[in-house]
C-alpha cells in the first residue's frame, strides 16, 4: 500500500480545482473593474463637452440708399451755349436760360434768378407753352428783362416786349459776343464786383457794368 491516504488524495484532487475558482473569480473581478473604469472616464468625457448653445440668427437689414436726384438740364456757362446739371447752389435765369453760381441777377439782361425747380413747375405743359410762361418780357433799349405783367421798363420807361419777339427782332450778335470771353473787363461801379468781357450787368445788384480802366 502506498503512502496516500484517501484525505490526502482529496486534498490533491481539489487543490487545482480552488486555484481555478479562484483564477476566474479574480479574472471576473478584473473584468468588472475594467468596465467600472471605462464607464466612468466616458462619463467624465461626455460631461467635459461644453454644451452648444443655439444661435439666433439675426436679421441682417440693407444700408438704405438715398433716392437718387434726376439731374436737371439747364443752358450752362455765364454767357449761353451748351448744356449743363444744375446742382444745388445753381441758379437759373427765367428768360434766357443761363446757369449761374453764387449769383442773383442775370449778367446778360438782369433779369432775378430763380430755382431749376421753379423752371420745371410747367413740366405738363407743352414746351412752348412753358417757355412763354417763364420767358418775362425784355426792353429794346436796356435789354433787361422782367416778369410777365409790366408793360414799360421801370429803368427807362420804354415799351417791354416777349422775349420771344425780342429774340427774333433784335440784331444778331456773333457767337463769340454771347459766351463769356475769359476776360475780365468789366466792373460793378455799385458794389466793384469784375465779370467776363460780354457780361453786361452785375449778377450780385442787377447794374450795369463798366469797362475797367
Amino acid at each position: 500500500m502506498s503512502g496516500f491516504t484517501p484525505s490526502a488524495m482529496l486534498a490533491t484532487n481539489t487543490e487545482p480545482l480552488l486555484i481555478a475558482v479562484v483564477g476566474l473569480l479574480a479574472l471576473v473581478i478584473v473584468g468588472l473593474a475594467i468596465i467600472a473604469i471605462v464607464i466612468r472616464r466616458r462619463a467624465q468625457v461626455a460631461l467635459a463637452k461644453p454644451i452648444e448653445t443655439e444661435r439666433v440668427a439675426t436679421p441682417i437689414t440693407p444700408p438704405s440708399i438715398p433716392p437718387r436726384r434726376r439731374p436737371v438740364m439747364v443752358r450752362g456757362g455765364g454767357g449761353g451755349g451748351g448744356l449743363a446739371v444744375a446742382t444745388s447752389t445753381a441758379m437759373v435765369c427765367p428768360t434766357c436760360r443761363t446757369e449761374y453760381h453764387g449769383m442773383t441777377y442775370c449778367t446778360r439782361d438782369a433779369r432775378r434768378l430763380v430755382p431749376p425747380e421753379e423752371m420745371l413747375s410747367g413740366a405738363g405743359l407743352s414746351a412752348a407753352r412753358s417757355h412763354t410762361k417763364s420767358a418775362g418780357l425784355v426792353c429794346m433799349a436796356c435789354h433787361r428783362a422782367y416778369e410777365p405783367g409790366l408793360r414799360s421798363c421801370p429803368h427807362d420807361s420804354n415799351e417791354l416786349m416777349p422775349f420771344a419777339v425780342y429774340n427774333a427782332t433784335r440784331p444778331r450778335r456773333p457767337r463769340g459776343m454771347t459766351e463769356p470771353a475769359g476776360i475780365i473787363a468789366r466792373i460793378c461801379p455799385v458794389c466793384s464786383s469784375k465779370f467776363d468781357l460780354n457780361a453786361r450787368f452785375c449778377g450780385h445788384d442787377a447794374g450795369e457794368l463798366v469797362v475797367i480802366n
